[in-house]
């Protein structure tokens, strides 16, 4: 079908392409829907709207820009606080209930590919996927995305059923606390659970100021740090053809991610002065939601979805399952099992606002640095699970 843009009108397709993101950033702000949702699922669904009316080409050189610049430089900005050292002194015992979070995501997307894998084709790549999701919030999805290979149709798909699950089981993260047969049997931090205003996975209120000096100095950081990572991603390519190298190696996200942490731990001061890089990046992942949705066929993501949603379901019984019995066994308080899982789920931001919202202020920081990790080990436990699903049923 003919797009009323034409493929080769590019100026046209970003100046769509950007103003999209910023209606989805400001009706996230604005909107009680909105707010419900998150910005991320409005921009993946507007991508595939915009393509579906016939607005925006499926194809184009401009979505080119955002796969080769755009995502990979996404990738280091958000993760310019990632100083492990900081994260491993300051966590506390949230540390160890964030870990038992996470085995409870694998475990799940092991059991989910044992139920499902008649059901849905190529079951390793929404198991790696969901994974990542689920070890550390969305921004892994990005990652996952490119070293799966997963576009158009089938990441469309995965990712609304991720963001449908992530609401409910959000929400009985956020209340297990509240539960009084839980309070009864878990250790208890707080006497009063309230619930002062309702937690979503969105930026914080306060907005983060940026100067052009550190505007400046984030992108060329993330520029070197992109170069340099596809430059040995390309070489190891070229020298190695073993499956797994390839994989942990070959792939530039992984290395971006590798090394942004370790230039972030090695030089912590250098990195926390470049305020707001986080959000510049969070900014471009919104940019490659709305362009990769666009390839997306709305009718085969309605029909793909109700076997992930299933899916995904089964990822979260096993992480509230396993947060609940081995919180128990170590002896964790339900506060900080239910802030933890929610760190694994959503990531810092979400983490961090439940645990505010609750008035839990003692788990607030522990939250953010662990919800952070998440954005390291997430991706390496997708590309774990991925491997292990791929070899039983590939």
């Amino acid at each position: 079908m003919n797009s009323l843009i034409n493929s080769e009108n590019t100026l046209m397709i970003w100046t769509v392409l950007i103003a999209y993101v910023f209606f989805a950033m400001y009706a996230e702000r604005h909107f009680r829907w909105a707010k419900a949702v998150g910005a991320a699922l409005i921009c993946l669904v507007g991508g595939m709207l915009l393509s579906s009316i016939g607005l925006m080409p499926s194809t184009s050189s401009a979505y080119d820009v955002v796969w080769s610049m755009i995502t990979p430089l996404a990738i280091p900005l958000v993760l310019f606080a990632a100083d492990l050292k900081k994260i491993l002194k300051e966590s506390g015992k949230m540390l160890g209930m964030f870990l038992i979070a996470c085995c409870g995501t694998m475990s799940g997307a092991f059991l989910a590919s044992v139920i499902f894998h008649s059901k849905i084709n190529e079951i390793w790549k929404p198991a790696a996927v969901f994974t990542a999701s689920q070890s550390g919030g969305s921004a892994n999805v990005v990652v996952m995305a490119d070293v799966w290979d997963v576009t158009g149709t089938f990441f469309d798909a995965i990712y609304v059923a991720d963001i449908l699950t992530f609401t409910f089981t959000l929400f009985t993260l956020v209340m297990l606390p509240s539960i009084a047969i839980l309070r009864k049997h878990y250790k208890c931090m707080y006497d009063t659970p309230i619930v002062e205003s309702a937690i979503t996975e969105s930026n914080s209120s306060g907005e983060a100021s940026m100067s052009i000096f550190a505007i400046a100095k984030a992108l060329a950081v993330s520029f070197a740090i992109v170069a340099v990572s596809v430059l040995i991603a390309d070489w190891v390519n070229s020298v190695s053809n073993v499956f797994i190298i390839q994989q942990l190696f070959g792939q530039k996200y992984l290395l971006i991610t590798l090394f942004t942490v370790i230039l972030a731990t090695v030089f912590p001061k250098f990195f926390d002065s470049m305020k707001g890089a986080q959000d510049l990046g969070i900014f471009m992942m919104f940019i490659f939601f709305v362009a990769i949705s666009i390839e997306a066929d709305l009718k085969q993501v309605i029909a793909l979805g109700p076997w992930l949603i299933l899916f995904s379901c089964v990822i979260f019984v096993g992480i509230i399952c396993v947060c609940l019995l081995f919180g128990k066994l170590f002896k964790f308080s339900i506060e900080e099992i239910s802030v933890a899982a929610n760190a694994a789920l959503g990531g810092p931001t979400t983490a961090a606002a439940s645990a505010a919202a609750r008035g839990y202020q003692e788990l607030i920081t522990p939250a953010v640095l662990v919800g952070t990790l998440g954005y390291i080990l997430g991706n390496y436990f997708g590309v774990f699970v991925g491997n292990a699903v791929m070899h039983l049923f590939g």
